[in-house]
């Protein structure tokens, strides 16, 4: 009924207007499942800044090519609203908000500079920003955190970081498969890291260091077996291509299924997995 006054005045009137053509994705979502949370067992330094978990818990992470600034509070206060419309929570008391990010947001902080908003609980780590909704903000830049830590551009933090991941076999086991990744991106921005693939597989899959670096690979013998039958090539191209999908984590493809593929293809399959293991060279 406005919509003809709207129009008169020179304005194009749009009646509920969809804000979901864009899709909207939220870092990271966690949810607890039982109570008590089993903080006895972990180290207190993994949970650092998380001590506080409610119910619900939005993350938005930046990385050392972003900083959290006021349209990025804003943005998370969007995803806030949205998060609890989707929930169907009638209020956010049950939700705690998170950002972590390398920077620290001194151009957000100083717009609250003197008013009480922004509460230091860690001093260049960890802060509560308290301007509607509190969000707490960590700030990994110089954190040594296992895994937090390593998302600082810094080298001597993430090696930091990663001597202490080695002492935690249990967190190791679960992101190791994410490392050489991690380690690739930060080599196409710059960042010298001295590591090489013999030091991923010999410290995180130990048990292929004999067969993937030493010669004495497990593909290798079960190749010449299948190259018997198959021929000797495709036999040891595909030993060879199941051995990388496991070390990278991929499904696993049946032998039947590799043999019935002919050498030009094998040998495509096997020189782009050998390119995503070379990624984590320096």
């Amino acid at each position: 009924m406005i919509t003809p006054l709207f129009e008169k005045l020179g304005c194009e009137v749009t009646v509920e207007f969809d804000l979901s053509l864009k899709k909207q994705l939220l870092d990271v979502v966690v949810v607890y499942k039982k109570l008590p949370l089993f903080f006895d067992d972990v180290n207190p330094d993994y949970y650092e800044g998380f001590e506080n978990l409610n119910e619900h818990n939005l993350i938005s992470f930046k990385s050392f090519h972003e900083v959290f600034n006021m349209d990025a509070l804003e943005e998370f206060y969007g995803h806030f609203t949205n998060y609890k419309k989707i929930k169907n929570l009638k209020s956010g008391d049950n939700i705690n908000l998170y950002a972590v990010t390398n920077h620290f947001p001194e151009t957000l902080f100083n717009r609250f500079k003197g008013t009480g908003l922004i509460e230091c609980i860690v001093k260049n780590k960890i802060y509560d920003c308290k301007v509607l909704t509190p969000v707490r903000f960590i700030i990994t830049k110089d954190s040594n955190h296992p895994v937090l830590g390593l998302f600082s551009n810094n080298t001597e933090q993430i090696m930091k970081s990663r001597e202490r991941l080695q002492k935690d076999v249990w967190l190791l086991k679960n992101i190791s498969g994410y490392l050489y990744k991690l380690y690739d991106y930060y080599g196409l921005e710059g960042v010298e890291m001295p590591y090489t693939k013999e030091m991923f597989v010999k410290e995180y899959y130990p048990e292929y260091y004999g067969q993937f670096l030493l010669g004495e690979q497990k593909g290798r013998k079960e190749g010449r077996l299948e190259g018997r039958l198959e021929g000797r090539k495709e036999g040891e191209l595909s030993g060879k291509i199941q051995l990388l999908q496991q070390i990278l984590k991929q499904p696993v493809s049946p032998k039947e299924e590799l043999l019935s593929k002919d050498v030009n293809e094998l040998q495509n399959i096997y020189n782009h997995l050998e390119k995503m293991w070379q990624q984590i060279e320096n």
